[in-house]
């Protein structure tokens, strides 16, 4: 079954006027959003954060934030990616939005992966706070940081490119004054770019290089709207690398999963990605 966004169901009875009412609905989801400021959230969040640091070097590191899917952190999964990070010479910082929530694995299913709950607008006061610890720890380096996400991460980080805080800010922040930190780049895996994207209806602050990959046969979220998007922003100048693997589907990097999910598994490609991966963030950090 696809993953549905709560306010698709509202986009598809407004039918042709969903373009004008999408906007509204999503401020309108901000505007109930509970808010704290970014100091009471990092508190919040700051004991489900999970730092690596490579095991060779000295910090502090460029870092990797990393981002999980809507079921919530997995942590063989998430930390192999972490490795792969710090084999490239970062650190890699987990952040675990769904537990520090109290969401379990079933209740992430039924609430956060059908767009019940922590829209991508909300959960990017995660990014803030998570860039704000970074800030905080000697072994990190704050001016080098890469932002990662997989799935509901991707959003989150893709709605977070579009917020220069004053006018567009997280939606569960309640600051007067927020920064806008600058990141070196964004690592985005099969994300969600349909109805209540940010992405959808806005330009990102800054050209930010990208490293995309779209699953052709993504049976969770709609690879073409993430194929259109990145391509259009290809086409206009920013430093986008889109990888489409054709008969992918989602999550197809996650070999933790061939036991009771074996049709999203596919190696070829999850060796691909991984190969990709590490060659984007020593690319970045040799350009630094």
């Amino acid at each position: 079954m696809r993953w549905i966004v709560g306010i698709a169901v509202f986009l598809l009875l407004a039918g042709f006027a969903a373009w004008k009412i999408e906007p509204i609905l999503l401020k309108a989801s901000a505007w109930r959003t509970e808010k704290t400021t970014l100091t009471e959230h990092l508190a919040f969040l700051e004991d489900h954060i999970t730092v690596l640091t490579p095991e060779r070097g000295e910090g502090p590191f460029p870092t990797v934030i990393q981002f999980h899917g809507c079921a919530g952190l997995r942590q063989q999964f998430n930390e192999t990616w972490a490795r792969r990070a710090n084999d490239a010479g970062y650190a890699a910082v987990l952040v675990d939005s769904n537990r520090a929530r109290e969401i379990s694995y079933e209740e992430s299913l039924e609430t956060v992966c059908k767009g019940k709950a922590l829209l991508g607008q909300e959960r990017a006061g995660d990014v803030l706070a998570a860039i704000s610890y970074i800030e905080n720890d000697p072994r990190l380096d704050a001016g080098r940081l890469i932002l990662a996400g997989w799935s509901h991460g991707a959003w989150t980080v893709m709605d977070f490119l579009t917020m220069d805080m004053t006018r567009a800010r997280p939606a569960n922040l309640a600051d007067d004054v927020l920064a806008r930190p600058d990141v070196d780049g964004a690592i985005l895996f099969y994300p969600h770019c349909g109805p209540g994207a940010l992405s959808r209806l806005r330009r990102w602050t800054e050209e930010t290089p990208v490293l995309a990959f779209v699953a052709g046969r993504d049976s969770i979220v709609e690879a073409q709207p993430c194929i259109d998007f990145f391509t259009r922003q290809k086409n206009e100048g920013s430093p986008t690398d889109l990888v489409i693997y054709p008969d992918a589907d989602h999550i197809f990097d996650d070999a933790t999963l061939v036991s009771e999910h074996p049709q999203f598994y596919d190696e070829p490609s999850a060796r691909d990605a991984a190969k990709r991966y590490g060659a984007f963030l020593r690319k970045l950090m040799k350009d630094a």
